[in-house]
């Protein structure tokens, strides 16, 4: 009987002594519980806002090389026409030097 009594003293004064320090912990838990959560929301909007603004970046930067594309390929059909009209010039002149040259033999 003794033995139950010690017990129930120890019980009580563990219950009495650390409880209390228990629930104040448990306590401070759910706060730090609260204040991670906030900072996660933050985070994942910071992170959201983040990838909005890389994907603007990204798409800025594929419209510039998509126009700078356009201006190459503009640049390589004048250069395109230009060799053309270069090709028929020489071929003119070709004809030209020929038809000169029977002339000159005539006379």
């Amino acid at each position: 009987m003794a033995a139950k009594g010690a017990y129930d003293t120890v019980k009580q004064a563990i219950q009495d002594l650390i409880a209390p320090d228990l629930e104040r912990i448990k306590g401070q838990l759910a706060g730090v519980d609260a204040r991670i959560g906030a900072l996660e929301k933050r985070v994942d909007e910071g992170l959201s806002m983040l990838e909005k603004r890389v994907d603007a970046g990204l798409r800025a930067v594929n419209d510039r090389i998509d126009a700078l594309k356009e201006r190459v390929e503009q640049t390589n059909r004048r250069l395109d026409d230009t060799n053309r009209r270069l090709d028929e010039a020489l071929n003119i002149r070709e004809r030209l030097a020929a038809i000169e040259a029977k002339l000159a033999a005539r006379a």
